[in-house]
């Protein structure tokens, strides 16, 4: 009796959370699993027609658009990605020495990565601004005529939303970067040096390769994160002009809550998790050839 009680007291702790999980994750993720091989429009919530496989083959093999989106996320985000990564790197190779007022810069350099990404396009927005913008401000000052139109070409549009992302983002690759160079020992360098190498040489055949298992994390968690994309598209360019900054999570957006065909939208969303799940599985099996080699 009094082991029921103890065991019936333990499921009383977990159950909370259980039902919390079940609520929160398990459901929607079953449910939106099932919608994805229906066809549903939101116009006509009784309207449920099995599709079958139909959805899926159709953003496979006919759904021009959701390629195109494919591809501009690929080109935003491996530019922001690389961008960040070699920003990054520098920042954390600066910070590793010794400064003056080191800790004040650090502080100033992380205060991006704090702000919603929301407020952040906002106050970009407001920056890019062809005509009261401050860039274009500026830009006039030094006597470059009115200023380009940043959110407004379709040349433009793709490498303001990648200047956003890359300021945000930035200071994460150098933390984490920072505190990689912090955790290699001194002794493989001071050697090296002695030996007669160069400082370049030491960072290549030396400090870099010691530096992969922090690089390969920094990137993966932002390739991941990249391209889920969607805050600052919409609050920037609404996936403009045209589509030359329409990303998948946007096409998705207005699929599902546009064009109102919530199945379509639910397959698209699984194809994603799919492309996500590829991308950091080829991240970890690179980590477990690292720990092997």
């Amino acid at each position: 009796m009094k082991s029921g009680r103890k065991k019936l007291k333990r499921y009383s702790f977990v159950l909370p959370a259980v039902i919390l999980l079940i609520v929160i994750t398990i459901f929607p993720l079953v449910y939106s699993l099932t919608l994805s091989f229906f066809h549903w429009d939101l116009r006509r919530p009784l309207g449920w027609r099995f599709a079958g496989f139909s959805n899926y083959a159709r953003a496979l093999f006919s759904d021009h658009r959701f390629h195109r989106s494919l591809i501009t996320t690929g080109i935003i985000g491996v530019s922001a990605v690389l961008l960040e990564f070699l920003l990054g790197l520098g920042l954390a190779l600066l910070l590793s020495r010794k400064l003056v007022g080191k800790r004040i810069l650090t502080t100033l350099l992380v205060m991006p990565v704090m702000i919603s990404p929301v407020v952040a396009a906002l106050m970009w927005r407001m920056l890019y601004h062809e005509k009261y913008g401050a860039i274009n401000a500026i830009l006039r000052l030094l006597g470059f005529g009115t200023g380009p139109s940043w959110l407004g070409s379709p040349h433009l549009a793709p490498f303001s939303v990648v200047l956003v992302d890359a300021w945000q983002w930035t200071p994460l690759f150098m933390m984490i970067l920072l505190a990689g160079l912090q955790s290699i020992p001194i002794e493989p360098h001071e050697s090296a040096l002695v030996d007669g190498a160069s400082r370049p040489q030491v960072f290549w055949h030396i400090t870099l390769p010691m530096l992969k298992l922090s690089i390969i994390a920094a990137l993966l968690i932002r390739l991941v994160d990249v391209i889920k994309l969607f805050d600052t598209v919409f609050i920037l360019t609404s996936g403009g002009p045209g589509s030359s900054t329409e990303t998948v999570s946007y096409y998705v957006y207005l699929v599902g809550f546009r064009f109102f065909r919530v199945g379509y939208a639910a397959s698209l969303s699984y194809l994603l998790l799919a492309i996500v799940v590829v991308i950091a599985l080829g991240f970890l099996r690179i980590l477990r050839r690292r720990e092997v080699g």
